[in-house]
């Protein structure tokens, strides 16, 4: 599911046995930008599809009608911490409970869902100390040189270059 991400062997066991396990297991993946975490949600979307995965990013309107129409197993949100503050604790209720409840205009509507969210962020400074209790908080380290050459090779290659040229190509740019 994840051969296209170098390294991180142990997240990469870990967000597998959070996908077979029967209960929810929240995983948010910390780290700088360019270090694979939204290829990890992609992936997770990639192998289960949009009828058992919702990809987001940011602070897309309609979050929550989605939750409520699609009732997704996978939640995958990326750059969770540009969630607003309402989404943040709609997520908070649905991971502590399993119950998704949105209040509009004095009405309420609420459904119980078993969904696993995971999700991506440069940094958890803005998100709430009970929204980061409820993931398993996983941190990604920069890329050493021999792995970002490793992905560099490799997405040069995808590019259409030769084997050769992807190589001097990388030595010509030291």
């Amino acid at each position: 599911m994840f051969d296209k991400i170098v390294g991180y062997e142990g997240i990469k066991r870990t967000f597998l046995r959070s996908l077979n396990t029967l209960e929810p297991v929240h995983i948010l993946l910390v780290g700088p930008a360019g270090q694979a975490k939204t290829m990890f949600l992609k992936s997770v979307l990639q192998a289960f599809g949009h009828n058992k995965a919702f990809f987001t990013n940011q602070s897309k309107s309609g979050l929550i009608d989605v939750l409520f129409d699609m009732r997704p197993k996978y939640l995958l949100v990326d750059e969770i911490e540009h969630l607003r503050s309402e989404y943040q604790t709609i997520l908070l209720s649905l991971m502590e409970t399993g119950i998704l409840t949105q209040t509009l205009h004095k009405q309420v509507r609420q459904t119980q869902l078993r969904t696993w969210v995971f999700a991506t962020s440069n940094g958890t400074k803005r998100l709430s100390e009970p929204l980061l209790s409820r993931f398993r908080v996983m941190y990604l380290n920069e890329y050493s040189f021999s792995q970002f050459y490793e992905i560099s090779v490799k997405k040069l290659l995808a590019e259409g270059l030769s084997d050769r040229a992807a190589d001097d190509t990388m030595i010509n740019s030291r």
